[in-house]
């Protein structure tokens, strides 16, 4: 490490630090340039220590011209809220691992924060990392919120993951998977960095649901060919779906296959204090599909069209 940044020891490539914060990045976000993801990392900072976490939020959205003003205020209750649904992450891994083997653990797409908040308390270090550094800072805040230390943050590309071999016990990523440029390059990344017997969790969107797009706010739009998805979101929208490239079941499971022999679907669940911020009428969908999935025949049925998994992957060798 050198005083103003990271050198490669083996080309000498240097990495500098922004605002405490490494950037390893290798490519840019797949929705902003590395200087128009400057630009708005310097917004958030600017405002960093004026605003609490909701706020900052919206006067950041307030500047960006890819979200349509219409889902700027879903995002932010979605980040808001992140928190609870952390909650229920953790939980569903506690089930998994033994937390007393569990010590370093890396977030992919930590975003703003909401699992590393729910996360930290139980492991000896948890690290997140995350593709647009405008993300990383407004996570800070989350922290500055809770009066937590701010845990170590890498602005770094899924698929070039700046750290050695076997360096985590489990690795986490959630609603990420579909925004990466290689989702294989992904997969081969966690098992490299991977402990034996450590644990992959990741949480993603399944392109065959019957439910709402949950990006798009639309139904539909993963049974179109890929070719025209993007085009009839930017129709209904005016959004941009261009970098969004949700899987199939069939498909996370053949993708992952090469890198992970052991792995367990599930269908995941609504918190309850999460549910209770939708509408009357999505809250009757979801509990009919809360009731359907305990049931055998159904559970079958909806890991192929239902919204989405909460996957187990564990690293054999």
């Amino acid at each position: 490490m050198l005083g103003d940044g990271y050198e490669c020891l083996s080309c000498c490539k240097k990495y500098p630090l922004h605002d405490g914060i490494p950037d390893f990045r290798v490519f840019p976000d797949p929705f902003l340039s590395f200087q128009e993801d400057n630009e708005r990392t310097n917004i958030v900072l600017a405002a960093l220590e004026k605003f609490n976490l909701e706020k900052l939020l919206e006067h950041y959205w307030s500047f960006s011209d890819i979200t349509p003003v219409a889902l700027r205020p879903k995002f932010i209750r979605s980040a808001v809220l992140g928190e609870l649904r952390a909650e229920r992450t953790l939980e569903i891994l506690k089930d998994n691992i033994n937390e007393q083997q569990v010590n370093k653990v890396l977030e992919i797409g930590s975003g703003t924060g909401n699992f590393l908040a729910v996360a930290s308390p139980h492991f000896k270090q948890v690290i997140g990392i995350d593709i647009g550094m405008r993300w990383l800072h407004v996570s800070r805040r989350r922290f500055m919120d809770k009066g937590l230390p701010i845990p170590p943050l890498v602005c770094c590309c899924a698929e070039f993951l700046p750290f050695a071999d076997h360096s985590f016990d489990l690795i986490t990523a959630s609603s990420t998977l579909e925004f990466v440029r290689d989702q294989s390059k992904v997969f081969s990344e966690c098992a490299r960095t991977l402990n034996k017997g450590g644990i992959l969790y990741i949480n993603s969107v399944n392109r065959y649901s019957i439910g709402r797009d949950p990006y798009a706010y639309l139904w539909g739009v993963g049974f179109l060919p890929r070719r025209w998805q993007a085009r009839y979101v930017r129709w209904r929208r005016d959004a941009s779906y261009e970098n969004i490239k949700t899987l199939s079941y069939r498909g996370l499971r053949r993708i992952s296959a090469n890198y992970f022999s052991a792995k367990r679907f599930a269908l995941p669940n609504v918190a309850p204090a999460v549910l209770k911020e939708f509408s009357l009428g999505t809250r009757v969908q979801i509990n009919v599909y809360r009731l359907l999935k305990i049931l055998p025949p159904f559970s079958f049925i909806l890991k192929w069209i239902g919204p989405g998994w909460d996957v187990i992957f564990q690293k054999e060798f």
